[in-house]
């Protein structure tokens, strides 16, 4: 879901840039604008202080405050409520105000005014909570949109997906599990009844793969000490049958004893899908390596087939990939794989050369016994 709306949330980003940019520089301008109004009526002002100056001692106003200077900018009268930090200016903004400094002649002395105003910021944090509140509109519509048009049809169809497999998983259950007990008590062992018992087989993989799939986040599969040795070899007595049924043979080298810490039924997942892989993407009568050793404080399982190799090693752990369609499938197994690999810190590669094999390695963590176990 992240690629389809990765353009769109980087198009959505480069927007909202632009627009907070532009609006940056449109509240700089009437930041400015507001000043150059301020220094008009300041100069303004100013006039009309040097034309009242016989009474400026009785000029006042809530809205402008002056100081009057002699020649050596000494202060002979100020009702300033900031003083600036010093004289030396002809327009200053300084602390929410701003100055202009006039001078005129005055019975042949100069005198200088210095005129002040507060900056009304009223109209430009106005306009700031205005612009911010379009951004948060623009942000939430767009938003809202991208979730009606992306995420919500991926949720639904997603929705959809587990109540198609549920519903799968229930009409599948009891046919399966009839035509395999009744398959069991015919005693006929023929090759039509092998390869239907390998096909049963093959079911009973791709319905416990759904069946994991639907439940491994809301179930949690209880952890034991697994004899991964005599576990591995059960399994592939399980998948003998199915190899058989593509006259293949699964030759293992299974070292003894060597313990993990999972539960059976991930266990399960990770032997089943990648041994049953093999078994799928190899040619009639070819072979399986399955090893299984120990490596310092890990238990390495490698698979090895001699088959159609893989085009796209990367892209086979992505849930729904299925290199070859013909073949069937839902394309989970290799991503259940994955999933129980992050979840119990279980290294993995895949070496393959297309047209000749693969190769699939784990290692995975061997069981220690804690100090607790041995006093149980």
């Amino acid at each position: 879901m992240f690629k389809k709306i990765k353009i769109p949330l980087l198009a959505t980003l480069a927007i909202i840039l632009i627009f907070f940019f532009q609006s940056m520089y449109l509240v700089k301008l009437v930041s400015k604008d507001l000043v150059n109004k301020d220094i008009a009526e300041l100069i303004s002002f100013s006039k009309d202080l040097e034309k009242d100056f016989e009474k400026i001692n009785f000029k006042s106003t809530l809205i402008y405050q002056y100081a009057i200077l002699d020649n050596n900018s000494r202060v002979i009268i100020s009702n300033l409520k900031q003083i600036p930090p010093n004289f030396n200016f002809q327009i200053l903004t300084y602390k929410s105000y701003v100055f202009y400094k006039h001078f005129f002649i005055y019975k042949g002395e100069l005198i200088y005014v210095v005129t002040s105003k507060k900056i009304e910021y009223g109209q430009l944090v106005f306009l700031t909570v205005l612009i911010l509140f379009s951004i948060i509109m623009a942000i939430s519509l767009i938003i809202y949109f991208m979730y009606l048009s992306i995420v919500k049809p991926h949720l639904e169809q997603k929705k959809m997906m587990n109540i198609f497999f549920n519903d799968a998983m229930h009409e599948l259950k009891t046919p399966l599990g009839v035509a395999s007990i009744n398959l069991e008590m015919l005693d006929v062992k023929t090759k039509h009844t092998h390869r239907i018992k390998s096909a049963l087989k093959q079911m009973k993989i791709t319905y416990e793969d759904v069946e994991y799939y639907i439940k491994n986040r809301q179930v949690d599969f209880p952890k034991i000490n697994l004899n991964l040795s005599n576990f591995l070899k059960d399994r592939i007595k399980f998948l003998s049958t199915i190899a058989h049924s593509k006259n293949m043979e699964i030759i293992s080298n299974i070292e003894d004893s060597l313990c993990i810490y999972m539960s059976e039924i991930e266990a399960t997942r990770l032997i089943d899908n990648n041994i049953s892989n093999a078994i799928k993407y190899s040619d009639v009568s070819s072979k399986i390596i399955v090893t299984l050793k120990k490596d310092r404080g890990y238990a390495v399982f490698t698979i090895k087939d001699f088959g159609k190799g893989i085009k796209d090693p990367k892209n086979i752990w992505n849930r729904y990939t299925r290199e070859d369609v013909s073949l069937g499938g839902f394309g989970l197994g290799l991503n259940i794989v994955l999933n129980i690999c992050l979840k119990y810190n279980i290294s993995y590669k895949v070496d393959s050369d297309y047209g000749k094999g693969s190769t699939f390695v784990y290692k995975i963590p061997l069981y220690t016994d804690k100090f607790l176990d041995k006093v149980i």
